[in-house]
């Protein structure tokens, strides 16, 4: 790994157009459009993190994996410690990081990379992108650009599903699979009765992130709330004021990434 150091004089403005939010261990990170990656601790103002050297950088994704903050970005996978960035011997654009059962997992443009701590390998779908991530116990679900592929740990075999387009953000909630496809449609089922795809007019979804046990999906119009309503899937509005690019929560504190009003903060909308 190779270190970089932060910037002696942390740079202290609030964050506007935003791509990620994270929020946990009392710190707040955000990361911005071409405009490095900051993080608020508690009453304090934001300071930025990223160095110079990291300027130029597309943040697809911040993660937060034991102590350490990890930002998936288009050089790589970058890891801060609270005072140095540290780069993973992974020389490809990356869109997810899991650290799970110890195994981390990469999602990246030449397909799913592991590592048990040592060297990084290809895992899956070298052929293709894989955007995105999710561990339950009996299926390892991607997100990928031809649709949606799930490792089935009872059969210890790979289904794929071509849904004519890529899958870049996926969830399991109330025993279904949630996902937002690059078209920004919504895409609902499960591995046994197959999965469709919904469109909104008028409505581009970006991201789809469970909170409190809420699906809640991130929109060109704002931040909305899927609810099955007698067998169907609706979405409710949360916040509509503009574009909403991620969210995460805080107890019952959201906290939404927008494209112009930087990182918003919503109070009481979850349960504590």
């Amino acid at each position: 790994m190779s270190r970089d150091h932060a910037a002696e004089t942390r740079e202290a403005r609030e964050p506007l157009s935003c791509s990620s939010v994270l929020a946990g261990g009392g710190t707040l990170y955000a990361a911005t459009m071409g405009s490095g990656i900051y993080r608020k601790r508690e009453e304090h103002r934001w300071e930025r993190i990223s160095t110079p050297e990291m300027d130029g950088l597309t943040v697809n994704r911040l993660v937060l994996a034991g102590e350490r903050l990890h930002a998936c970005t288009s050089r790589g996978l970058y890891i801060f410690d609270g005072e140095e960035w540290e780069t993973e011997e992974l020389e490809l654009p990356v869109f997810q990081y899991r650290a799970e059962g110890g195994c981390l997992y990469a999602c990246t443009t030449h397909g799913l990379w592991c590592s048990h701590g040592a060297d990084w390998g290809s895992a899956a779908f070298a052929d293709r992108k894989v955007y995105d991530i999710v561990n339950v116990p009996q299926y390892l679900i991607l997100g990928c650009e031809k649709g949606l592929a799930l490792y089935d740990r009872f059969s210890s075999a790979w289904m794929e599903f071509d849904l004519g387009a890529g899958v870049t953000s996926v969830a399991v909630c109330h025993g279904r699979l949630i996902g937002v496809s690059e078209l920004g449609e919504l895409v609902v089922g499960t591995p046994q009765h197959g999965f469709e795809r919904y469109r909104y007019p008028g409505l581009f979804l970006f991201s789809i992130a469970v909170r409190g046990g809420q699906p809640l999906l991130c929109s060109d119009r704002g931040l909305y709330r899927a609810a099955w309503l007698g067998g169907r899937i609706a979405l409710r509005p949360v916040e509509t004021t503009g574009p909403v690019t991620d969210v995460d929560a805080s107890g019952e504190r959201l906290y939404l990434a927008t494209l112009y009003e930087g990182i918003r903060q919503l109070d009481g909308m979850l349960p504590g």
